[in-house]
């Protein structure tokens, strides 16, 4: 158990352009010796200079560099899991900055804590710019940074396990524990949001119990474009796209209009009510939240004709 290996996977789009080489530069200051752990990095059809930054940290990183050309992050990550040599999963983002002693705190975790088979790290803020609006203490920071800022390390609920930072004994996945790949980051389009979860979610029915060690801190890079009512706003309808992917038995049953049952259209209707007579208002929580669920129940509908045969069956 002591000479756990860990293997760490990221899938970078376009990375190059943004916050790649910090999460690298991070990793290069692992504690943890080169022995002991890699790193598969996937650049998942990026077309800026991604796989060459990659190929560039082959010196100072036990790193191996896959190219995936179909756009989509769990595929990508699929794509690395049939790669990897390590006890230890470590799934985490290509913006992130991890503490030097990220890994040999997991390995520690893990060892000191055998019969748990996930476990989530700490996951703080990285602000570009620090927020000043009074709404960021209105938002759901983990469903909208996937920040779980929690310095109290211990059993855990598995929806409180987020991607940047998410650790997986290995032989829970074995050779077809794999992402679903119709959920997911995707280019240039509204995707459903809950890729991580859903894996964690379905290893928990089976029985795996997740542990949150809070040694184990990453810092999530977060832009100022991403710090407004606007986007925070626009983001719940990702979340809500995403839904009914991970939680079908909770669709309601019974008629539907245009694949959509009319509880939910009663629901939509009454938040985008809410919303229309607030918007001209000054800003509040009661007037951002309105807001925030009109946008998450138009992706549910979305969500919901879009993944539709995991529920018309009731």
């Amino acid at each position: 158990m002591s000479d756990l290996f860990v293997s760490v996977l990221f899938s970078s789009y376009n990375g190059a352009s943004r916050r790649l080489r910090h999460t690298l530069d991070s990793l290069v200051r692992q504690e943890l010796p080169h022995d002991r752990w890699e790193l598969v990095a996937v650049d998942n059809n990026s077309n800026d200079d991604t796989f060459e930054l990659l190929k560039s940290y082959s010196e100072k990183l036990p790193i191996t560099i896959l190219q995936q050309r179909k756009p989509g992050k769990s595929g990508a990550l699929n794509l690395a899991l049939d790669q990897i040599k390590g006890d230890l999963i470590v799934f985490t983002d290509d913006d992130i900055r991890a503490e030097p002693n990220w890994l040999k705190a997991i390995v520690d975790c893990a060892i000191a804590h055998p019969g748990y088979g996930v476990f989530g790290g700490r996951i703080v803020p990285d602000w570009e710019k620090e927020p000043k609006g009074r709404f960021i203490d209105w938002i759901p920071m983990g469903s909208t940074f996937a920040i779980v800022d929690e310095a109290q390390s211990g059993p855990c609920d598995p929806t409180k396990v987020w991607g940047p930072n998410t650790i997986i004994r290995r032989e829970l996945l074995g050779t077809s524990v794999r992402y679903r790949e119709d959920i997911g980051p995707l280019p240039g389009k509204i995707f459903a949001m809950g890729e991580d979860a859903e894996i964690i979610i379905r290893l928990a029915a089976n029985g795996a119990k997740s542990y949150r060690c809070a040694e184990a801190v990453v810092h999530h890079w977060i832009p100022a474009s991403s710090v407004t009512e606007d986007w925070v706003q626009k983001r719940g309808e990702r979340l809500g796209y995403g839904m009914p992917a991970l939680f079908p038995d909770e669709v309601p049953g019974g008629v539907r209009l245009s694949g959509v049952p009319l509880p939910i259209w009663i629901e939509s209707a009454q938040w985008a009510f809410r919303a229309a007579m607030l918007y001209l208002l000054p800003q509040s929580k009661k007037r951002f939240w309105a807001i925030w669920k009109y946008y998450y129940m138009r992706g549910y509908r979305a969500g919901i004709r879009r993944y539709a045969p995991q529920t018309l069956a009731r």
